[in-house]
């Protein structure tokens, strides 16, 4: 590794954490990131507070120095104005990174950025970076980093950057009700110091994380930012929101982290070249993510629908051929196996496959049609809609889903998945509300597949 990314290494694997203004007032924030690091068993933890002398059973000391044993990482929660004092301590104890998660600097004009330029000024008379400030820092459950209490423990292959702290969270959490675990997540603020392009080169290089994903408002260093994305999507796939892309948004995005963004269009030809997945709001996101997550990289474009409803199967269609995929032309052989199985009025053997109402009360349709599609040459790429009351429904369908060698999604109403909530995250499949929501998603798996095969 080279410097910044071994400086990162340290950062997200410390030998102790220091929370510097954690009390023992509920509402108090610091509180709220020792509670977190509790949770998830980060054991050489400890408390810089004036005046507590203990919290949440954490023992708290007055002065940083006062600590005896080694400390790789910081979260300094105390009042903007001891902020200077506090990375000065952090820097003569030797501390590797500081997480600022104190706001009022940049994104409040000149005087916050000269104060944030004073900061950065002290840690570099050391070895210390920081993170943010205005941020949430750093989740790694494999190091048992939280930057939240109640995030998950277990790791997985995901790894975010972020320029908003409460989206890394809310992200977090709703991904884990899809079974979706992160290696590394990073709240990066103003980006006085280490930037979200720091950051991408880090989490391409590692080996925890197999997909990336980001909230981006603004990038320093555009054109390294571009180079490592288009070097990093060759192996790993990239999905980026880019907020701030109107005058307003931007004006938005300045107030939020003090970034100035660029024109939405230079933006749309840079994820064009790069191969990045282009998102647009924290559902788009997640439904990305759970694609690339769960499903294999597709083989070709080709596309075939199985649903019980008409309406949603014909509205599916032209969202399949929006997203860049064709209809399959199914071989004779499956019409022929499928023909068998329905009755011939109120539903169609071709492409969108129309199973009729009656499916609803056999789900042994549904199964036998994904299988007979599964096993034909001229489909690369499954989309099942669908829905019924019987209460073995939904698991004959995805079961039926995973014995298919191509990737599959399954959009039916929430409605039908009550009950269900336990065993979905453990499904190892894309499940979607809505059939338009699904073929976005196995478009973007397209377009990632065809970027990888020309890159």
């Amino acid at each position: 590794m080279n410097g910044i990314l071994a400086e990162l290494e340290r950062i997200f694997y410390p030998r102790g954490v220091v929370v510097v203004g954690a009390s023992n007032r509920e509402e108090n924030f610091g509180r709220l990131f020792l509670d977190g690091f509790i949770q998830l068993g980060f054991e050489k933890l400890y408390v810089v507070h004036p005046t507590e002398k203990e919290v949440l059973g954490i023992k708290a000391y007055p002065h940083m120095m006062e600590i005896s044993d080694e400390v790789d990482l910081a979260v300094v929660v105390s009042p903007l104005e001891t902020v200077p004092q506090v990375v000065a301590e952090c820097t003569e104890k030797g501390v590797k990174g500081v997480v600022i998660f104190t706001a009022g600097f940049g994104e409040k004009g000149s005087e916050g950025r000269k104060l944030e330029q004073e900061v950065v000024g002290i840690a570099r008379q050391g070895d210390t970076r920081i993170i943010g400030p205005n941020c949430m820092g750093i989740y790694c459950p494999s190091s048992k980093l939280s930057n939240f209490p109640f995030v998950p423990k277990e790791s997985g292959p995901v790894g975010m950057i972020s320029h908003s702290g409460s989206l890394c969270n809310i992200v977090t959490m709703a991904a884990a009700a899809q079974g979706i675990r992160f290696s590394k997540v990073v709240s990066c603020g103003n980006e006085c110091d280490l930037n979200a392009v720091d950051f991408l080169e880090y989490l391409g290089q590692d080996p925890e994380t197999k997909i990336i994903i980001a909230y981006l408002e603004a990038i320093k260093g555009g054109r390294r930012f571009c180079q490592l994305a288009r070097e990093i999507s060759k192996e790993k796939p990239l999905i980026v929101w880019k907020g701030g892309t109107t005058e307003r948004g931007a004006r938005a995005a300045a107030s939020h982290t003090g970034a100035l963004g660029g024109s939405y269009q230079i933006w749309r030809a840079a994820f064009a070249q790069t191969g990045i997945i282009s998102a647009h709001s924290t559902e788009e996101m997640l439904d990305y993510l759970q694609a690339f997550y769960y499903l294999s990289l597709p083989e070709g474009r080709r596309v075939a629908i199985i649903s019980g409803p008409g309406g949603p199967a014909v509205a599916t269609s032209d969202a399949c051929i929006e997203s860049g995929m064709e209809l399959a032309e199914l071989s004779e052989h499956t019409k022929r196996r499928i023909a068998e199985l329905i009755p011939p009025v109120g539903t169609s053997i071709d492409n969108p496959i129309d199973l009729g109402m009656g499916s609803a009360f056999n789900p042994r349709w549904y199964v036998e049609s994904i299988r007979a599609l599964g096993e034909d040459k001229e489909v690369d790429i499954l989309l099942v809609i669908g829905g019924s009351w019987l209460s073995n429904f939904v698991e004959m369908v995805l079961e039926a889903v995973k014995e298919v060698d191509k990737p599959a999604a399954f959009a039916t109403i929430p409605a039908v998945m009550r009950g269900m909530e336990q065993s979905l995250p453990t499904s190892g499949l894309a499940i979607y509300p809505d059939g338009r929501r699904a073929a976005m998603a196995l478009g973007k798996l397209v377009e990632y597949q065809r970027f990888r095969s020309s890159a």
